[in-house]
């Protein structure tokens, strides 16, 4: 006798977590990759604190009061990363201070007799900061930890800030960063970093090139090349060489002597201060005359190296918000975060204050944040109003210059203000879309997805930059623009809950967030379904587990019905599996469900009535 264990009982279908928000932004230090936090001590630890110029910070302290229990936080900052003494990882990693200015930073590297321990030398312009005796050890005896020197707020540096990425696997003395010149956008030390060049033909000696001109040390301005007088009697030809407002000219040959273009572009008193060359045939037999390069301007080509202390800019772009999937940076990089439900990007508006981009730029990096939300299909980008607008020009902003149209957005006006915690006592307006995000994390908690996140108080909030009036909601409200109101006696509330989509299907946030949640639920726990036999014992089992779980959902009141015949249907059968579905591997199940919408507006018919009638 045999006993066999078969698998034919349900499998149930769990829920997924619609409260995962995603923050793009500044912060005062920390990892360049998504990091999830839970509160708000873990963002000071791994992040900093509230800095000023920078809105990420102060959007996400507004997420955890108002109720959001998890968050991704994606740094984005020009950086400079050192190399490891020994193997390829990452040492340390620089990250500019938003009150630095935007003139360009150096790092340089010396490492010290000791192993393990280095001397940083950060500049910019006529500023350098200078730390000595440093150690990548956490557990340093001497308490000379990188992280905890350089970003320590009373005498650290007011340049930069680092974060040692650099792991904890190797020896101390071999996670210490290799010595050399970094600027920012460099992986590699500055003398490694081959400078551009150019190398030029022979006028009529064959296609070998004769001679490479390479931009020498410390230039940072491109290089151009001009051959000149190329013709003449003797063998000599001439070059001039231009960077900026600076010009040289060379009288030069091959041939052996005085003359020679190594001898009076390298060295002595004749050497030029733009670039270095080589004679690429030095044994060539040829008549240097013969070997004279043809006549033409050229351009160096390659990349400079800024030296340190230049004049050069380092700022915040646009593209470091939108960043990329394959770097995973930026928003781009939010596509491998497969939990993430609602995406805030509060520093765009830093950008926008600043004058780094104007409202067009607003625009572009909006539509950019929609269409990865759209694209992901799990998660929806709230938004923010830009600042300063009053009623009529947020409207005209959204409907004519903007003019979004997106189901997986929302948008919120206006800004809230909010205590500044680098000023005790005074305020500060804020973009409110951290807010927003922790409100909607609560509702979900409190009531569930299927609930709007609108009539609820913003927590932290103790003003607004514009107090709107009910004729104003009026004109915003239909045109997905939600608006943030002061009632006397019942504080500062949410007043909308609508997408920016123009279909009226997808008109309220909570509908499109109900589809998110159902969709992804069963997506994920019916993993089981694939590779199982096409037939009518599949087709029943995947009937009863949706059929459960739609049930579980509609007893929280998220499906309109008084029964769940009319709330929802799942259909599985050999109307819609043919023989041909079935023999190209496919199962095809239809799902519908009646989502519940808010009562959005209230009307209550009151009329007389007659004394004493029934």
């Amino acid at each position: 006798m045999y006993v066999e264990e078969v698998d034919r009982g349900s499998k149930p279908i769990e829920g997924v977590g619609t409260s995962v928000a995603a923050f793009v932004g500044f912060t005062e230090k920390g990892p360049r990759e998504a990091q999830l936090i839970t509160n708000w001590e873990q963002f000071r630890t791994i992040y900093g604190g509230f800095i000023e110029g920078a809105f990420l910070p102060t959007s996400v302290y507004g997420y955890f009061l108002n109720g959001g229990t998890r968050a991704y936080v994606m740094r984005v900052a020009p950086a400079i990363q050192l190399p490891q003494t020994r193997g390829s990882k990452n040492a340390l990693e620089f990250t500019p201070l938003l009150t630095a200015g935007d003139e360009a930073v150096s790092v340089k590297v010396d490492n010290g007799a000791v192993a393990g321990r280095y001397k940083l030398t950060i500049s910019q312009g006529d500023v350098t900061e200078t730390f000595d005796d440093l150690s990548s050890d956490k557990k340093d005896p001497a308490a000379r930890y990188v992280e905890n020197i350089v970003n320590d707020p009373a005498k650290g540096s007011k340049l930069v800030r680092v974060y040692d990425s650099s792991g904890t696997r190797e020896l101390p003395e071999a996670r210490a960063p290799k010595s050399g010149n970094y600027a920012f956008g460099d992986a590699k030390p500055a003398a490694e970093l081959p400078p551009p060049a150019l190398r030029l033909n022979p006028r009529n000696a064959g296609d070998q090139p004769a001679v490479e001109i390479r931009q020498a040390p410390g230039v940072t301005k491109p290089v151009s090349v001009e051959v000149l007088d190329v013709q003449g009697k003797d063998d000599l030809f001439r070059l001039v060489f231009k960077a900026g407002d600076e010009s040289e000219t060379h009288d030069v040959s091959f041939a052996k002597g005085a003359t020679n273009l190594e001898t009076v572009i390298n060295g002595g008193k004749t050497a030029s201060k733009l670039v270095r060359v080589k004679d690429l045939d030095e044994a060539s037999k040829a008549n240097p005359a013969d070997r004279r390069p043809a006549a033409g301007k050229f351009e160096l080509s390659g990349i400079s190296a800024p030296a340190a202390g230049s004049k050069g800019k380092v700022s915040f772009s646009t593209a470091d918000i939108t960043g990329d999937s394959v770097d995973r940076t930026g928003v781009g990089g939010l596509e491998a975060l497969d939990d993430v439900t609602m995406v805030i990007v509060p520093d765009l508006m830093t950008l926008y204050l600043n004058g780094t981009i104007d409202l067009k730029g607003v625009q572009v990096v909006q539509t950019a944040i929609m269409n990865h939300c759209e694209a992901m299909k799990n998660r929806v980008a709230i938004l923010d109003a830009p600042p300063d607008m009053n009623a009529q020009q947020i409207r005209n902003w959204r409907m004519n210059e903007a003019n979004y149209d997106s189901q997986y957005a929302a948008l919120y006006y206006p800004w809230i203000e909010i205590d500044n915690p680098a000023q005790k006592g005074k305020t500060m307006f804020s973009p409110p879309s951290g807010h927003m995000a922790g409100i909607w994390a609560r509702s979900d908690a409190e009531r569930g997805v299927h609930k709007a996140p609108a009539n609820e108080i913003v927590r932290g909030a103790v003003g607004l930059e514009r107090n709107i009036t009910m004729g104003e909601q009026d004109g915003l409200n239909p045109n997905g623009i939600n608006c943030i109101r002061a009632f006397p006696g019942r504080g500062i509330r949410v007043w909308g809950a609508r997408t920016l989509s123009s279909d009226p299907s997808w008109r309220y946030i909570n509908v499109r967030r109900l589809f998110n949640f159902v969709e992804a639920s069963i997506k994920n726990g019916t993993q089981w379904v694939v590779f199982e036999p096409n037939d009518f014992d599949l087709w029943a089992r995947i009937r009863r587990d949706i059929n459960a779980f739609l049930y579980s959902v509609y007893l929280t009141g998220a499906f309109f019905g008084l029964s769940p015949d009319q709330a929802y249907f799942v259909k599985c059968d050999a109307e819609i599996n043919p023989p041909e579905t079935i023999d190209q591997g496919i199962v095809v199940t239809e799902i519908g469900f009646a989502p519940v919408k808010p009562a959005e507006f209230v009307v209550f018919r009151v009329g007389q009535m007659a004394a004493g009638g029934a």
